[in-house]
């Protein structure tokens, strides 16, 4: 059995879902292997159970530290969905089967096979390398990258991140793969939307209904379409597809943004899901919450909102866009979580060592900037000034990508040891080894 199954394997049978966490068990698991490997590290523990572990291979310094970025906790797995264990690591008809084989345990072993590589080859990198698996990132970070750098910032003084983002497509394009490179990622900002009234009666009316109230001003706004904005990873991304999906033929001859706009409303892209998030900002209304009994007026009605801007996009400023769509002084907003979003540049060396190793290994596949519709925690780096690129060097199909947080996860035996040899020689090719 390649090792890097077998380790997966294992590392997928750790129940770290989140909440409660419980990452120490993962920090263990290569606590472990480090300590078989002679490889010295270093555990961080934020809160009782919620830890992250840090390895450090020593280079030249001729550069600043590559850090191969991860995080060991997993979102939650309802055992009755599914028709495996979803903490049993399975290895099954090609696959490993387990919460956490996509989304992030699968890749965290590609990265660590790299890192072990360099370190059993005895050579020196030309910049330092650190394995850094991290609790916290399927909410919020604060136990994980952010506990970081609040309380222990020199242990993250990183040049290049790669993490999580970026993975291959079988079938976006007819006839070849495409492999996503993310280079940016949309800012999470929730927002508590609240309204207050009297209470009273259900049998009598007052028209002054909190809940009532709430719902008039939520309905106003989804009833607005935020505008189309073309950021540049985002042009990029359709420039580099446009010579292989012909409805983009239009925008590959002259590169204009109301080309690209106009070819993906003609063709009908513009309106599905995924297309549409790239485009615009957007705003999901996730949670609301008002009453306790049928015969009675509340008097309170709140909800909760799952806002992501684009990079470029001031929060502040789409708050108060939010509040004039609302239309009602009495509906108040604040901030839950407030961020902003930072890119990374496609023209810079490590990028296109990135780039040309990928080629490489998926000779005839189309690489592409790509811009992450959910967060990571490269963008604590990214908004430091530090490069971060998501790397995950897999071939899926567009169903496949229904397992991340979905039902059945599993990743193919195949695509674990392809990515692991992808990322063993990313790694030497940027310490030049």
């Amino acid at each position: 059995m390649h090792e890097a199954v077998e380790l997966l394997s294992k590392y997928l049978k750790i129940n770290t879902t989140n909440p409660p966490g419980n990452e120490i068990e993962g920090v263990r698991f290569f606590a472990d292997i480090f300590d078989a490997e002679n490889i010295d590290y270093k555990i961080f523990e934020a809160d009782t159970g919620r830890a992250s572990i840090s390895a450090r291979l020593k280079g030249t310094g001729k550069e600043k530290p590559l850090f191969l970025l991860n995080h060991s906790d997993v979102v939650l797995a309802e055992k009755e969905q599914w028709s495996f264990d979803p903490f049993g690591g399975e290895i099954r008809d090609g696959f490993i089967h387990g919460r956490g084989a996509i989304d992030m345990k699968g890749q965290g072993i590609m990265e660590l096979m790299a890192f072990l590589e360099v370190s059993r080859s005895k050579q020196t990198p030309s910049r330092d390398i650190v394995f850094l698996a991290v609790a916290d990132e399927e909410a919020s970070g604060i136990k994980g990258v952010q506990y970081l750098f609040d309380n222990h910032p020199d242990e993250l003084d990183a040049g290049l991140v790669l993490n999580e983002g970026g993975h291959g497509i079988i079938d976006m394009l007819p006839d070849r793969p495409v492999m996503l490179i993310s280079t940016a990622e949309k800012a999470s900002n929730w927002l508590h939307v609240s309204c207050q009234g009297p209470p009273g009666h259900g049998s009598v009316p007052h028209g002054q209904n909190a809940l009532e109230r709430l719902v008039r001003g939520l309905n106003r706004l989804q009833k607005t379409t935020p505008p189309i904005i073309l950021t540049d990873v985002t042009a990029e991304f359709f420039k580099k597809l446009a010579g292989y999906w012909d409805f983009l033929q239009p925008y590959g001859s002259d590169n204009k943004n109301e080309t690209l706009v106009k070819c993906l409303t003609e063709s009908g892209l513009v309106s599905t899901p995924q297309i549409s998030a790239m485009l615009r900002n957007t705003i999901s209304t996730n949670v609301i919450r008002s009453g306790s009994k049928t015969n009675v007026i509340p008097s309170t009605a709140e909800a909760k909102l799952d806002i992501r801007l684009l990079p470029g996009q001031d929060s502040d400023e789409f708050l108060t866009e939010i509040k004039a769509q609302l239309a009602d002084d009495e509906i108040k907003i604040e901030f839950i979580t407030k961020d902003e979003s930072f890119g990374s540049p496609i023209d810079t060396k490590d990028y296109r060592t990135i780039e040309n190793v990928l080629g490489q290994h998926f000779p005839g596949a189309i690489t592409a900037p790509w811009l992450m519709l959910g967060a990571s925690d490269s963008r604590f780096f990214r908004e430091r000034g530090v490069n971060a690129y998501g790397v995950f060097p897999a071939m899926f199909s567009k169903e496949d990508g229904k397992m991340i947080h979905g039902i059945d996860e599993k990743i193919s035996e195949k695509n674990l040891i392809t990515g692991s040899a992808v990322y063993i020689d990313i790694v030497k090719a940027l310490c030049e080894l």
